[in-house]
């Protein structure tokens, strides 16, 4: 699809950034290659489209240095990994692509892309409940592994512990407050779902 353009880059190389600077100011197709599940900050502004007009130019900061962004500029990313899960924030950033995938599952992702076009408010209210409720849940986790981890340490009476009584109290008014938002958001999630059931016609 790039042709002979396409700059073929991984994270061991030594002049990555550099690569990418110069893909990025000349418009040319750049394709990261062999990714694990965590990416390298510094790709956190071209994953997140970090860009700011001074003038008439568009700037993004890359490194310790802000340079020209052409529009022209393409990011590519593959894993060898046979079923990557990346985390939400990732996913929301990124158009993630299964080559492995079945056929309900690729009509899931063309279904993402169409209402993108047709609807990009739905698409990303989509989005940004995917992270609110993946937010919400790992904290639930982690308020569970923090009483847990107080429970273990904790020597003699259990009522005795202030610090202990403290977090389970705020712990339990926390964890009521977000069941209660990953209610409505789930609800919201899926009215929204509904709504994109509409494109569906147009991905398949």
């Amino acid at each position: 699809m790039e042709g002979g353009k396409l700059k073929v880059i991984d994270l061991n190389m030594k002049d990555i950034l550099r690569d990418l600077e110069s893909a990025i100011i000349y418009g040319l197709p750049v394709l990261l290659q062999d990714i694990a599940e965590e990416l390298d900050a510094s790709l956190e502004p071209i994953l997140s489209k970090s860009i700011t007009k001074i003038g008439n130019r568009s700037v993004i900061k890359l490194g310790d240095k802000e340079i020209d962004y052409n529009e022209s500029f393409r990011f590519y990313i593959t894993t060898n990994m046979g079923n990557p899960h990346y985390t939400p924030e990732v996913s929301t950033k990124t158009t993630v692509i299964n080559f492995a995938v079945k056929e309900q599952g690729l009509e899931a992702q063309l279904l993402g892309i169409v209402v993108n076009q047709e609807q990009p408010s739905l698409e990303k209210q989509k989005s940004d409940l995917t992270v609110k409720v993946a937010t919400g849940k790992r904290k639930l986790i982690d308020l569970e592994n923090n009483i847990l981890r107080l429970l273990a340490e904790s020597k003699g009476s259990l009522l005795d512990d202030i610090e202990l009584v403290d977090t389970l109290q705020v712990s339990k008014v926390t964890a009521e407050d977000v069941t209660q938002q990953l209610k409505v958001s789930e609800e919201t999630e899926r009215k929204i779902d509904a709504a994109r059931e509409g494109y569906r016609s147009a991905a398949v």
